[in-house]
């Protein structure tokens, strides 16, 4: 089987820090060209510095976006385009993950804010990269999911709210293009180890969470490199339309 990543382009979205930055610079490790999407500016030039650091400047591209824009979308689409005229991957990874709130105390500006950039941010960035993967033959998207959209979580209304209906569209996406070349998985991580975790998650919920984890501890980033460079790859060409856990089985 073809687990090469090699060559291929690959856009990660929120790829200026945790995991997104980890699933960026794991993918350049493994010989792709990358395409960083994030919407801020100081993340965006930490993130280009680390990833020219392990691989050639032409094959980076970071560009400050806000994925729940349409217009900056499309402009990036152009420009990943018009640097390496293909697209072969796409990352769905952007995401805002608000302190726990119970829903009667809930903003609901807040809420349609995770809305738009974990949610519609993903339909944006799948209506305009898309194309250019069929135009060439296909690609694969990868939605970063979360076990929280799948297992209802007292505080995260928004958050698991987007991510089950990320879960829903990655089915969508693959009903109407898997004849036209495109593969989408749905992964759903549990407890990662990441800033945006560590600022809304207690110490004793996180060693909570990490005793029922093999080895007794959370998932890092860097866990979940493999499978996104395993499904981006031509081995995983079968696997389409479904929603992948990275969590032990509890209870």
């Amino acid at each position: 089987m073809e687990y090469d990543i090699g060559d291929k382009v690959i856009v990660v979205t929120g790829a200026g820090r945790g995991l997104g930055r980890a699933l960026a610079l794991g993918l350049a490790r493994e010989g792709a060209r990358v395409a960083v999407l994030t919407s801020d500016k100081d993340e965006a030039d930490e993130a280009d510095a680390a990833l020219r650091s392990i691989t050639a400047p032409e094959r980076v591209l970071t560009l400050c976006v806000d994925v729940s824009d349409e217009n900056q979308v499309r402009d990036a689409a152009t420009a990943v385009d018009q640097q390496w005229g293909q697209v072969d991957g796409l990352v769905n990874n952007a995401a805002i993950m608000p302190a726990m709130t119970p829903v009667v105390d809930l903003d609901v500006e807040l809420f349609r804010r995770v809305i738009d950039v974990n949610l519609i941010g993903c339909f944006l960035t799948t209506k305009h990269f898309a194309p250019l993967m069929i135009r060439d033959g296909g690609g694969r998207i990868v939605y970063i999911s979360s076990m929280i959209g799948v297992q209802a979580n007292p505080g995260q209304a928004a958050y698991g709210t987007s991510k089950a209906g990320l879960t829903l569209l990655s089915n969508v996406v693959h009903r109407e293009l898997a004849d036209k070349g495109i593969r989408t998985v749905a992964l759903a991580p549990g407890l990662t180890d990441t800033p945006g975790m560590r600022a809304i998650a207690s110490d004793e919920y996180i060693e909570r969470v990490a005793s029922a984890y093999p080895g007794g501890r959370i998932g890092q980033p860097e866990d979940i490199v493999a499978f996104v460079a395993f499904l981006c790859s031509n081995a995983a060409q079968h696997l389409s339309g479904t929603l992948l856990p990275i969590r032990p089985v509890t209870g």
